[in-house]
């Protein structure tokens, strides 16, 4: 079956569009130029997914490291994010229901894209090391991606079902769309951070000082890791966030740990760990609860699959009786600092321009335009960029590879003795038991892991 996908680049094709990837100012999103490179990381984006899905060599993220693509990124990521925070508003201000909505929806999905190839370009150590000084301006994004998440999830947002309707405004749908890029940008901002802090020693040492001194990133994964965005309870069970669609888990699937799930857990690890970063972080006395209280998620199922975390575990349990404060007399000053720039510079070329406003009237004629062959135009080009067949082949294969569990054909087995069972765990629904008598003899096993997933889900 892998075999079979063809590429959406050409080899022939890959070297013009990296280097056709540029940093835009504000005015310029939307434009034929900015349309142009949409498309450029769009196929680039699906290009790169299929290289890390199929296991082949990955080119595209080899040649955005070769031409010192990955600061062009970034600055991209923060270009929409100033865009619709700050311009999108005042458009729809202008016009309420705009005919062309699909362009909007391009720019959101633009930055979805960017962040994608960076996730993927990240996974390897010179992809760090090319981030050069815009490694700063990533973990600021990554932190706020991350806090954006927990806001998003604390509200339920993952517990609650988003199938379109055909009856939705256009204005409920755009915020529809906006909750379900913010939802899958910040997880991809967990993998992205949980991959730099493992390189934290190719890169400034600075960048892992602000990690701890401006974001607080060990409460920041604390926090992600008590919400536990990539579970959710549905009538019907439980579900799992895997492959970038929920999937039903029931008995041992229940148990496994996801990608995301894993990230989270190393990530916090390795920044504990890490004696030059903790050097720069104060134990006090919020963040000693805080840190603490994750031990109580470490349960056997989670340590059996990720032995290294018992070091962790260890840690943390000394970490509930000792004292606070200790790391304070050893903070670190560093002569040199780097500091971020890329937000700063958008938003200031933004002033020169004339402001957000002036941005925005000037982009109307764009995004709110009403004529139909301008908008029939730019359709067939995003139709034509947006390969849904490749898409569909991929998805395919990781079907293939991780058949989603269903409870309708799913062969339930006991926990305690493997045999075919029907009844659940009535208090948490996620295991099943052939008997009472299996049900008894396991709940020692069982009883801290039905009763911290109980309360996560009653949060």
């Amino acid at each position: 079956m892998a075999e079979t996908i063809t590429d959406v680049v050409y080899p022939e094709e890959l070297e013009f569009f990296v280097q056709s990837l540029r940093e835009f100012r504000l005015e310029q999103i939307g434009n034929r130029q900015w349309m142009e490179c949409h498309e450029f990381v769009i196929k680039l984006s699906q290009q790169a997914t299929l290289e890390a899905t199929m296991n082949r060599e990955e080119v595209v993220k080899e040649c955005l490291i070769l031409h010192s693509k990955l600061k062009v990124l970034v600055h991209e990521a923060y270009s929409v994010f100033v865009w619709k925070t700050k311009v999108l508003p005042l458009l729809l201000e202008m016009e309420a229901n705009p005919p062309a909505m699909f362009m909007i929806y391009t720019v959101l999905f633009h930055e979805g894209a960017v962040i994608s190839l960076l996730e993927i370009a990240l996974f390897h150590q010179h992809g760090c090391e090319a981030l050069e000084d815009s490694a700063a301006d990533l973990v600021d994004y990554c932190a706020l991606g991350m806090s954006q998440l927990i806001g998003l999830v604390s509200m339920g947002y993952h517990e609650k079902y988003t199938k379109v309707d055909v009856d939705e405004s256009i204005l409920s749908e755009l915020e529809r769309i906006k909750r379900d890029l913010i939802y899958k940008i910040g997880l991809r901002c967990i993998s992205i951070l949980n991959y730099m802090v493992d390189k934290l020693d190719v890169m400034s040492l600075s960048v892992g000082k602000r990690m701890v001194t401006v974001h607080d990133v060990p409460c920041l994964l604390s926090e992600v890791l008590h919400f536990k965005p990539w579970l959710r309870k549905t009538d019907k069970g439980y579900q799992k966030y895997i492959d970038e669609k929920w999937k039903n888990v029931v008995g041992d699937e229940f148990l496994k740990v996801t990608k995301i799930e894993a990230q989270t857990w190393f990530c916090l690890r390795q920044i504990l760990f890490n004696e030059n970063v903790m050097r720069n972080y104060e134990i006090t006395e919020f963040r000693q609860r805080e840190l603490a209280k994750c031990q109580g998620l470490l349960f056997d199922p989670i340590l059996d699959q990720l032995p290294p975390l018992a070091e962790l575990k260890h840690y943390l349990c000394t970490l509930q009786v000792s004292g606070s404060g200790k790391q304070s007399k050893n903070m670190q000053n560093l002569l040199l600092e780097e500091v971020p720039q890329i937000k700063e510079k958008i938003i200031k070329d933004a002033d020169e321009y004339g402001g957000f406003i002036q941005v925005a009237e000037d982009q109307a004629e764009v995004f709110l335009t009403s004529k139909k062959e301008n908008i029939f135009e730019m359709a067939k080009r995003l139709n034509d960029a947006y390969n849904t067949d490749l898409l569909a082949e991929v998805e395919a294969v990781l079907d293939k590879k991780d058949e989603e569990v269903s409870d309708d054909n799913a062969l339930k087995k006991c926990i305690s003795c493997k045999k075919d069972a029907e009844k659940r765990c009535a208090r948490c629904l996620s295991v099943y038991y052939c008997s009472r008598d299996c049900q008894v003899e396991n709940w020692p096993v069982h009883k801290q892991y039905c009763q911290t997933t109980t309360q996560a889900s009653a949060k």
